[in-house]
């Protein structure tokens, strides 16, 4: 209900003022009828209902003059007419109807709308107006109730006084048909279907269009449903009042609901072009139009120049947005310092997790497997983060490592074997520990295989020298033995060739253990290494 009633409360101020200004309106037309009964009184026979005794013609007359004081002198007036009242008790049917509607309309004017509702009902139970003007004392009436949130006597007395209206040809005022409409939407529960037909005739009887009458009808629409009336509807809104910021923003909206999204993208690009968006809400939603739309740079762009400005706050979840923007263009670079502020002022692991997914992406390893490590460090991932975090880290590992380097890839394998503690990421950790495994293995055959090649050439050797010095002596011996007996000793003593492994690089200290929380160095298949 409160919604209903934001959408009127301009509107009901600018009715009521017109009330006010049109009982005020019979004020002119009594003095000219006092005037006339004086300048007449001896002239002709007056009918009865119809002339002023003239001790009241005199008062009413002070009054119309008061009340055109300047400023006017309403309490004033208003006690010449309780005197008058109090005074003549037995009044004719004419003068107390006269005298009655005039008090009620001071009291409109000084806010006393329960007052002014006695006053009038009691000049329309006099019956002593004529019946156009009793008609527009029952006008005046309904439009009080409605000033008093009496929306089920308003709606009956505005019904009475349109059906007699049009009964006697003459023309009905808009403010009625508005009033009329607004008081279906004030009842408990609203009638929204009974309020279309006023809110409609009033557009219609409106010779100037105005906003009021158009957002309550709009109003009416949205809470209907009527969809094919109501897009039209806003269009002309926008048309008549293009500077209007809601209007945009309402078509946009209609759009949107009712499947018409490139529609409602291009209204509020229009809006946003014409500086008509501010808020933030309102901004966001154009940038996801522009990354749903296969347009995220520009959203990125426009994003970075909203924040700059002021309009879009600069935390964690509008920074998030931003990184994925520029992710989405395939800026990768824009996107992970942006996406670092985040992380940093976040309380969990989550966009440590996402940054460390863009650090992947972009090949900067030793970056991503610091930032995965603080995700699982920070915490709050779910099961199947955690593992698939793991994962990324063995990959990270796995990526940066040089042939040579062993215990990268041993701390690759590590995170793969926490990653297989997770359901989700377990079939593809496994596949990794095979993988490591098997260059692991290679690995080793290809340096026993060196060692035994190199044992062989060391066999061959000790066998050439020692048929060498064989030679050497037979000969006649001398320095030249001596030599060879020398390089054949260091050759014995030296023994078998050893295994030696071209693995090189060292172990890691500090990361997270397999459950995501801080852990020293652990064993292997324990926490990571």
């Amino acid at each position: 209900m409160m919604k209903v009633r934001n959408a009127i409360a301009g509107a009901l101020f600018a009715v009521s003022a017109a009330a006010t200004l049109a009982i005020d309106g019979a004020a002119p037309r009594l003095a000219a009828a006092y005037a006339q009964d004086e300048k007449k009184e001896d002239e002709q026979p007056r009918g009865r209902s119809q002339t002023l005794d003239p001790a009241v013609a005199k008062v009413l007359g002070e009054v119309f003059e008061l009340q055109n004081l300047k400023p006017p002198q309403l309490q004033p007036a208003l006690q010449k007419l309780n005197d008058l009242v109090a005074a003549k008790p037995n009044m004719k049917a004419y003068d107390k109807s006269t005298t009655y509607q005039m008090r009620g309309s001071i009291k409109v004017q000084l806010d006393d709308y329960q007052g002014a509702l006695r006053d009038f009902q009691a000049a329309l139970d006099a019956n002593g107006l004529p019946p156009t003007q009793n008609n527009q004392l029952r006008y005046f009436i309904a439009q009080i109730q409605f000033q008093l949130e009496n929306y089920q006597a308003a709606i009956q007395g505005l019904n009475a006084w349109i059906a007699s209206a049009r009964a006697e040809g003459v023309p009905v005022d808009a403010n009625a048909y508005y009033l009329l409409a607004a008081a279906y939407t004030q009842i408990t529960p609203p009638n929204w279907r009974a309020a279309v037909g006023p809110a409609e005739q009033t557009i219609a009887a409106r010779a100037e269009p105005k906003k009021s009458d158009h957002d309550l009808l709009n109003l009416i629409y949205s809470e209907l449903g009527e969809n094919t009336k109501r897009g039209p509807l806003l269009e002309k809104m926008i048309n008549l009042w293009p500077g209007e910021r809601s209007y945009w923003v309402q078509l946009s909206g209609f759009y949107s609901q009712t499947g018409k999204d490139q529609d409602a993208f291009s209204v509020l690009e229009v809006a946003y072009r014409a500086g008509l968006l501010s808020k933030e809400s309102e901004l966001i939603t154009l940038i996801n139009y522009y990354s749903f739309f296969d347009n995220p740079f520009r959203g990125a762009r426009m994003m970075e120049r909203e924040i700059e400005a002021g309009r879009i706050a600069r935390n964690v979840k509008n920074l998030t947005l931003l990184s994925q923007l520029w992710s989405q263009a395939r800026e990768h670079k824009r996107a992970i310092p942006v996406l670092r502020s985040a992380a940093q002022a976040s309380g969990d692991g989550e966009l440590f997790y996402r940054l460390g997914q863009v650090l992947l992406a972009d090949e900067q390893y030793v970056e991503a497997d610091r930032a995965l490590t603080q995700a699982l460090n920070k915490g709050g991932l779910n099961a199947q983060k955690t593992g698939d975090a793991w994962l990324l880290i063995g990959t990270a590992r796995f990526s940066a490592a040089k042939p040579e380097d062993c215990n990268q890839r041993t701390r690759a394998r590590q995170a793969f074997v926490n990653a297989q503690r997770y359901p989700a990421s377990a079939r593809q950790a496994g596949d990794w520990v095979k993988y490591i495994d098997a260059i692991t293995r290679t690995l080793g055959d290809q340096d026993k295989l060196e060692q035994a090649q190199n044992e062989e050439a060391r066999q061959d050797q000790m066998a050439r020298l020692k048929q060498a010095i064989q030679v050497c002596r037979l000969r006649g011996g001398g320095a030249e033995c001596a030599a060879q007996e020398a390089q054949l000793k260091a050759l014995v003593d030296a023994g078998p060739v050893k295994l030696k492994s071209s693995c090189a690089g060292a172990a890691a200290e500090g990361e997270p253990s397999a459950d995501g929380q801080p852990a020293q160095p652990a064993q292997p298949e324990g926490g990571a290494q």
